[in-house]
């Protein structure tokens, strides 16, 4: 598995990252189970992914134990990434949540520390001080951003920042607009979350019939559905009608979806990790090889010109989740 350097920390970090959020208990995705987490763990760990990207916020923390429980033995093997989210960005209590989440990591060290969503109302030097203090304490190695837009970005001007976590995909490219280049242009790479589209870049989903209900969560889809937390019309057709694209593509050319979703990220040089989940052993083997897998220059530039139009269409907001602007700022 190739690795990147984080600027001139000695950081190396995989091309490929799992991320542990279905390890939080009972989430849309099913009830987790520690076994298989911690089995999915190790053999990413075998094959050379070292990145493991976890959260305070998953689960209140139950997925940062399971991480914990999984690196005993082998912590030197792994860059753990964890976040502190947004109403913990005073500088007390990005200390005091640290400490929390170092004793239910197991570990006296976390490699990225990581804003989960930036919060305007709290400026960003009280975080980075705090960062800094528990750099020089030994308890972090690098700060890190997740969710960081244009303003958020031009706000780290003369702070080291590791990446800065996007939701990014064939299919959802809104940050290549405006936060991407912002990004690339203060020196900041990228980690891609949500690659695979939360199943939709698999070809597992052909029509919204085939969605599970409670994964109708995001922007992707109409604002009827439950789960929801915004108001819009969303993009169901012109999604599903390029899935239909892209499916013939892959049977023309002998290609799985998922290929092509990770190639359209590893083709980007501002991104330097592809974070994507995993809750057995079986899909996590499956993201490798689709990680791994080299398609021609030439075919990708056929794809991606093809989704083109869905870009157009989804206008500046980031924000998978949350309408009207959106969190991004």
């Amino acid at each position: 598995m190739n690795k990147s350097e984080l600027g001139a920390s000695g950081i190396r970090v995989s091309g490929l990252a799992l991320g542990t959020w279905a390890y939080s208990g009972a989430n849309v995705w099913g009830a987790s189970d520690d076994r298989a987490a911690i089995e999915t763990i190790h053999c990413a760990l075998d094959h050379g992914v070292n990145l493991i990207d976890t959260a305070e916020r998953y689960g209140n923390g139950k997925s940062e134990e399971v991480v914990g429980m999984a690196l005993k033995g082998r912590r030197s093997q792994a860059v753990v990434a964890t976040k502190v989210y947004t109403g913990n960005l005073h500088y007390d209590d990005v200390i005091a949540h640290c400490e929390a989440s170092l004793k239910r990591l197991q570990t006296d060290y976390i490699d990225l520390y990581q804003i989960h969503w930036p919060n305007p109302d709290i400026p960003i030097g009280e975080t980075f001080a705090a960062f800094e203090d528990l750099k020089k304490a030994g308890k972090i190695r690098m700060a890190s951003m997740c969710n960081a837009g244009v303003g958020c970005i031009a706000s780290l001007a003369g702070q080291e920042v590791a990446m800065n976590q996007l939701p990014y995909s064939l299919i959802w490219r809104v940050a290549e607009k405006q936060i991407i280049p912002a990004s690339e242009a203060a020196g900041i790479p990228v980690c891609a979350y949500s690659p695979l589209a939360q199943g939709l870049l698999t070809g597992k989903f052909r029509r919204i019939e085939d969605v599970p209900v409670g994964r109708r969560e995001t922007r992707f889809y109409k604002s009827t559905w439950t789960p929801c937390r915004h108001n819009e019309n969303g993009f169901e057709d012109e999604i599903f009608a390029f899935i239909d694209v892209l499916m013939d593509f892959c049977g023309r050319n002998g290609l799985a979806p998922a290929e092509v979703a990770m190639s359209f990220l590893k083709r980007r040089p501002y991104v330097k990790t592809v974070l994507a989940g995993a809750r057995s052993v079986k899909q996590l083997e499956q993201n490798i090889a689709a990680y791994e897998a080299e398609i021609p220059d030439g075919l990708m530039d056929e794809i991606e010109a093809a989704s083109e139009s869905l870009k157009a269409i989804m206008g500046d907001n980031a924000d998978l989740w949350v309408g009207n602007g959106g969190r991004f700022y």
